[in-house]
């Protein structure tokens, strides 16, 4: 039979290694899951590797993720697009497929309304560019326009970086 102190320092000892048990839960979720902003309607602007990451051993080198704001069309008329590109610094790849999202101001956020992808070398031009477009409803209505690019290097990983074009507002109905 135990004592009544015998009872206490056992009632102890269960709630620390409940609190114990719980604290580590939580450390491990906290370690596993990435840090995120609050504004989750923004995606980061990191358009360059850098060098120092490329040091550390993750074998991709460097390139840096490009692309040219919204504007209207020199080849459809009454039509909005947007490009997206890479360029190698250093490293091994030689291609990635790059993502282009055509997104539109909301309310408080942003909606896309048209994606592009290609698989390209580095470079740019019109042979080695994603682009997304947008055929406006009418050429009245004023509203704010981005792109976000994504490239994923092929036959390596990458970090979930992408490139956000500044905001451009132009006369094209959504």
């Amino acid at each position: 039979m135990t004592t009544p102190n015998d009872e206490g320092e056992l009632y102890v000892r269960i709630r620390i290694g409940a609190a114990s048990a719980v604290l580590a839960g939580l450390l491990a979720v906290g370690a596993a899951v990435p840090a995120q902003a609050d504004d989750h309607s923004t995606p980061q602007d990191r358009s360059t590797y850098s060098q120092e990451s490329a040091r550390a051993g993750s074998g991709i080198g460097a390139f840096e993720t490009k692309g040219d704001n919204v504007h209207f069309s020199h080849t459809v008329r009454g039509a909005i697009n947007a490009h997206g590109w890479w360029k190698r610094l250093s490293g091994p790849a030689t291609k990635a497929k790059v993502t282009i999202e055509l997104q539109v101001k909301s309310g408080t956020g942003w909606r896309t309304l048209n994606t592009g992808s290609k698989t390209v070398y580095s470079g740019g031009g019109s042979a080695k560019r994603a682009s997304a477009a947008w055929k406006c409803t009418n050429l009245i209505q004023k509203h704010t326009f981005r792109s976000v690019i994504d490239v994923d290097l092929i036959g390596y990983p990458d970090q979930a970086n992408k490139k956000v074009t500044a905001a451009q507002t132009l006369y094209c109905g959504t």
